[in-house]
């Protein structure tokens, strides 16, 4: 219930909101570059090189700087300004993916396409942690949960159009693909200007590193004055950082391992898509009923936390042993169900014990660590067998529970608090 006795409806008090739906296509812009690249990449160099190996080196050069520059990128738009420089930066990053398309057109050396594909990618690679920044000052702070699981379901719709947009725009020539993912880049910038964008007012912002806030993820209060401006000696940002690489390995082992899974049956192509959908199918639902019943679950997010981590390891642990395919039906969308809220906890817990002036770094680090659980998945793949691979997709995972009690030791009695209460000026 809101202060004025109404129903709280977050859903559909997000529904109303033009300023979140600003922010939420432009994250989908945004994020449609770096899921296209692979496709276009190798498209392009097929038709323009010969062959695919360039494409492939080049997706490489797409994902590792990424990883390692987030968060040094982060921490610079922290410094010189999130809402200010994002939009800079996202112009820069679409120039440098505009050229890349000049470059293959006009039979440039191979150094100046990596050197494109570098440098668009160094550039932004920060974005991820600054829209998620931008989220606090786009709407109140009692509707970040509920925002966050509405973004999960994007997150799906534009991992299965993605693909799509790379064949339709590659129908007359694959260059195509690659200007449509520098247009992309563009819309996303023009959409998170500061010129065309609401902001809640400052008093009603997610604060950061509050009294109440570190409540609300049940840590010690007694730490250092000093680590609260540092994130690698904050134990409770540590913990985070293992949530997130848990469930990018959790996730990087069903979507990487889900084709050789199903050869062992007999199976093709169809049928590990069929399992991906079902998925992100049952991650989408999940993440709409989150959006609804969020503000009204009152157990802290690191239970949260916890419970549905070890739901994950259960259902990964489930897809490596079962037999018959209507089996591993049921058990990827039993994965799927549980995808959704945790990556809404996962990204709105850290945003209550990061100091603000160092949101965008954080985040950044956050999706850095994810990268690097999906990568170490299909790391895992090129070198031990599909079983193995598959039972040691929950590895990440027992390691985070164990260190969880090291991280999160509680000195004192916690309230359980896990969201701002509406303010009055949002209540319906």
């Amino acid at each position: 219930m809101t202060e004025t006795g109404k129903p709280d409806r977050p859903v559909l008090e997000l529904a109303r909101s033009a300023p979140y739906w600003r922010w939420v296509l432009a994250t989908m812009l945004l994020r449609l570059p770096p899921i296209m690249a692979p496709m276009a990449f190798v498209l392009v160099s097929m038709d323009y090189r010969g062959g695919p190996g360039l494409g492939g080196l080049l997706v490489g050069a797409a994902l590792l700087p990424g990883v390692v520059a987030g968060p040094l990128c982060g921490r610079l738009l922290d410094r010189l300004g999130t809402e200010k420089w994002t939009p800079r930066a996202l112009v820069l990053g679409a120039v440098a993916r505009l050229l890349l398309a000049v470059a293959f057109l006009e039979g440039a050396a191979t150094w100046v396409l990596f050197a494109c594909v570098i440098v668009g990618t160094v550039i932004t690679s920060g974005v991820s942690g600054a829209t998620r920044t931008l989220l606090n000052k786009t709407v109140p702070p009692h509707l970040i949960g509920p925002a966050l699981s509405l973004d999960s379901i994007a997150v799906e719709i534009v991992v299965v159009t993605a693909p799509f947009l790379v064949a339709l725009s590659s129908l007359a020539d694959p260059i195509y693909a690659l200007i449509a993912m520098g247009v992309a880049t563009l819309a996303g910038a023009a959409l998170l200007h500061s010129r065309s964008r609401e902001t809640v007012p400052a008093q009603a912002a997610v604060p950061a590193a509050t009294e109440a806030d570190e409540a609300a993820v049940e840590e010690p209060a007694d730490r250092p004055v000093a680590a609260a401006t540092s994130l690698w000696r904050n134990r409770r940002f540590l913990f985070w950082v293992l949530v997130t690489l848990a469930f990018g390995h959790l996730l990087g082992t069903a979507d990487t391992g889900v084709l050789p899974r199903v050869a062992e049956d007999g199976g093709g192509s169809t049928a590990a898509a069929i399992l991906t959908g079902t998925l992100g199918a049952a991650s989408a639902v999940a993440g709409l009923a989150y959006a609804w019943y969020a503000n009204r679950i009152r157990m802290s997010f690191v239970r949260q936390a916890v419970l549905l981590l070890v739901a994950m390891i259960v259902s990964s642990l489930v897809i490596a042993s079962v037999d018959g395919y209507w089996a591993l039906i049921l058990s990827f969308l039993a994965l799927g169900l549980w995808t959704a809220p945790l990556n809404t906890v996962m990204n709105e817990a850290p945003g209550h014990i990061v100091p603000e002036s160092r949101m965008t770094e954080a985040f950044s680090t956050l999706v850095s660590a994810q990268s690097i659980g999906f990568a170490f998945a299909g790391g895992l793949l090129a070198v031990v067998p599909v079983a193995h691979m598959l039972l040691l997709g929950s590895a990440t995972a027992v390691l985070t529970l164990v260190a969880a009690p090291l991280l999160l030791s509680p000195r004192r009695p916690r309230s359980t608090v896990v969201r701002p209460e509406p303010q009055r000026e949002y209540a319906r």
